[in-house]
């Protein structure tokens, strides 16, 4: 399908008491705006969602401080019921500020415009709307990115367990809305992000890549690094699944081995089923140590979504498939491909979880 040049980009931040991580993540915009194509004028929404701090305040020295002709800021006062509508109130208040300053009083032509969306406790890294441009101009209508918390010496073994569980790679199955292009025209006909606390992004992908069908891509190259703090500001997301590793960690120790059990036993468990049928992350948790199953099954959602990855099974929510580290509710596993030998570790051979630990 044939797609007209980009005219120009519109961007939504949304932030709810970030006066800490708010200038350092609009500096970093600031700059992929400078590195991006001249050509093209950039809009950023940045939404001030019920904010109790200093954030507006923050925002607002950042714009003064690096608007010019092609970068325009707009700050938008929200007290949306949900981060989904804030978020949408971005967009629309993006939409109208370029109509104003960059239409030329024509209507907006919704498929020349690119939206990208991130979050105020990220950095975006140099090219990320370089990157963007260049898929979107190969006919793409969807981008999906990747994030990585940032460097955490406090949590090492959760770090490191993290990174065992997440390949960041061309094709991987995350979404983030705090890495995520769409083109406007296909925002619009999918009905943007819908009115929710969490899995507004996986709703609106969704809705894009599988009702629309249209042309997309995951990618590795526009990675985006984000806070490892443990306590978010929305209910569920990054924060919650950081914490749910500490947990894991606190537990269990030693994330090489943990990491290799659950890999193990979600994979026999679903060559058992046959690619047919399904299983629930939990049961490889209960093959690892039942008395701890709580606490692992939040560590064997993330492994299966390792594996997903690598392409041998599929992570989904009613059907559709998912990223299972931040996805709500419960989740499903099913084979991928033909089936093959699997290797389990002997449990008698590893090592025990130690039992210092406390346990959820």
């Amino acid at each position: 399908m044939q797609r007209p040049p980009l005219r120009g980009t519109l961007v939504v931040v949304p932030a709810r008491d970030e006066e800490d991580e708010i200038g350092g993540a609009l500096r970093a915009l600031a700059t992929a705006v400078r590195e991006a194509s001249p050509a093209l004028p950039v809009v950023v929404a940045v939404v001030l969602h019920r904010c109790g701090d200093r954030t507006g305040e923050r925002a607002a020295e950042v714009a003064v401080a690096t608007q010019d002709g092609r970068l325009r800021w707009c700050l938008v006062e929200s007290e949306a019921g949900s981060l989904g509508e804030a978020r949408a109130e971005g967009v629309a208040a993006a939409r109208e500020a370029w109509a104003q300053h960059h239409g030329d009083g024509a209507p907006v032509d919704a498929a020349g415009l690119w939206l990208a969306s991130t979050d105020a406790d990220s950095r975006v890294p140099a090219d990320w709307l370089s990157v963007q441009h260049e898929l979107a101009a190969h006919g793409l209508d969807l981008v999906l990115g990747t994030v990585v918390p940032a460097e955490d010496r406090s949590h090492p073994a959760a770090d490191r367990l993290w990174h065992l569980q997440h390949h960041l790679a061309e094709g991987h199955t995350a979404v983030h809305a705090a890495n995520l292009g769409v083109r406007l025209s296909a925002y619009d006909e999918a009905g943007g992000f819908a009115a929710l606390d969490r899995s507004e992004d996986a709703e609106l992908v969704h809705r894009v890549r599988v009702v629309l069908g249209v042309p997309w891509a995951s990618t590795d190259r526009t990675r985006v690094v984000t806070s490892s703090r443990r306590e978010g500001r929305a209910r569920g997301g990054f924060a919650r699944f950081l914490r749910a590793l500490d947990d894991a960690m606190e537990t269990w120790g030693d994330p090489d081995t943990l990491e290799r059990l659950l890999r193990g036993h979600l994979l026999r468990i679903a060559h058992e089923r046959g690619p047919g049928r399904t299983l629930c992350p939990s049961e490889a948790a209960a093959a690892v140590d039942p008395a701890r199953r709580r606490a692992l099954t939040p560590v064997a959602r993330a492994v299966a979504c390792m594996l997903a990855d690598e392409g041998l099974v599929a992570v989904t929510r009613r059907g559709v498939v998912v990223d299972g580290r931040t996805t709500p509710g419960p989740v499903r596993v099913r084979l991928v491909g033909a089936p093959g030998a699997v290797t389990v570790p002997d449990r008698a051979t590893d090592p025990a979880p130690s039992t210092a630990a406390g346990r959820l």
